[in-house]
């Protein structure tokens, strides 16, 4: 379950590219540590990705992610449309550890 989020944050490049991020905070499953995630599309994937959302959104390209993937980023919702649409992207994450007296 993810706890705390933050929503997503949206990075667009000078040349195309794209980022998706979100941090998860106090998450129970890394025994109240911190998730991060960042999904990078290259320019040619970002382009497809753009005109994929477009056929079933309006908007910017924030609105359209919000409303195909929720204000807090369902990543299986993503997965499943970058596969229907052969996106490709590269996939970063990061947990922090709750370092209490358990350790």
């Amino acid at each position: 379950m993810r706890e705390g989020t933050s929503g997503f944050y949206l990075t667009e490049e000078k040349d195309g590219s794209i980022s998706i991020f979100y941090a998860d905070y106090k998450v129970s499953e890394f025994g109240g540590g911190d998730f991060e995630n960042t999904y990078t599309l290259d320019a040619e994937n970002a382009k497809r990705f753009r005109e994929a959302l477009s056929k079933e959104h309006s908007g910017t390209l924030k609105k359209m992610i919000r409303s195909a993937f929720g204000k807090n980023f369902n990543d299986q919702k993503f997965w499943d449309f970058c596969k229907e649409n052969g996106i490709q992207y590269s996939n970063d994450t990061w947990v922090s550890h709750d370092y209490d007296d358990r350790w």
